[in-house]
């Protein structure tokens, strides 16, 4: 791992943040400069989370720097980086989901340390649509035909660059991935020559849990079956399944060294 370290009892740790004492009061010091061959180098630029953000990027919102920075990033405890996209009309061919936080393209060389003591989390994926027979241009007799497939949930922080730099986390908060909508149900048909046809959709598949979903950790129901009797036979769609819960699938951290676990929900890869 890059960065400063402090040795405690024996073990080399990462600190959240660097101190001096200014005439007998400590401060916490927003920036850090050594003297290199006598000229002064900013070595750590720590930079605090102004309000809670949506498909967050850290490298541009610290300005785009075009040269490589030290840099300690921190997310209080009030703060919260979600994603947030809005449902399609028609759920199918989703996009897929901006993860919440990318940590961005910063320039080789960099380190970047971020603290979060808040809430990240990935979206919530939306349900599928339920399968409607009346595409199929009513050419088919009987039958059921299949529901889409609802939206994987999306990430919760994303390194998002190939460039050579140093990511580490330090969690003391929440970060998770969200969890998948749920697939849309077959829908159900029958028709027969001069008596008419049955038509039934399935229902629409539920939300995948995140703030932006159906809930901030549970996954949502699916619409329910339809039945109906028509020439002595029964015919029943099928329910959209219930969307997944809060780290179902979609990952919680990409690509960046974890320097303290904290509250890690789905995978981290």
């Amino acid at each position: 791992m890059a960065g400063i370290y402090v040795n405690d009892n024996g073990t080399w740790k990462l600190p959240k943040s660097i101190w001096i004492n200014q005439l007998g009061t400590w401060r916490v010091c927003s920036n850090v400069y050594v003297n290199k061959s006598g000229a002064w180098k900013e070595m750590i630029k720590s930079v605090d989370l102004d309000s809670s953000k949506q498909n967050f990027n850290l490298y541009e919102y610290v300005g785009s720097p075009a040269q490589p920075l030290s840099l300690i990033f921190n997310v209080g405890s009030d703060k919260e980086i979600t994603c947030f996209d809005t449902k399609p009309a028609l759920q199918k061919n989703f996009a897929t989901k901006l993860p919440a936080f990318t940590v961005g393209n910063f320039p080789s060389g960099s380190t970047v340390i971020i603290n979060n003591n808040g809430y990240i989390t990935g979206g919530g994926g939306w349900g599928g649509a339920g399968a409607l027979t009346q595409e199929d241009g009513g050419n088919r007799p009987y039958g059921t035909y299949p529901g889409n497939n609802g939206q994987k949930g999306g990430d919760g922080i994303v390194k998002g660059s190939s460039n050579n730099f140093d990511c580490t986390l330090v969690n003391t908060g929440t970060v998770a991935g969200g969890g998948d909508g749920g697939k849309g149900g077959d829908s159900a048909f029958g028709q027969e020559i001069y008596k008419g046809s049955v038509n039934l959709p399935g229902g629409t598949g539920g939300d995948g849990a995140g703030i932006v979903g159906y809930s901030r950790t549970q996954g949502g129901p699916g619409q329910p079956k339809q039945c109906s009797t028509f020439n002595n036979a029964t015919y029943c769609s099928n329910a959209g399944q219930p969307g997944m819960p809060l780290g179902d699938s979609g990952n919680a951290v990409v690509g960046i060294e974890i320097a303290v676990s904290g509250t890690i929900i789905g995978a981290v890869s």
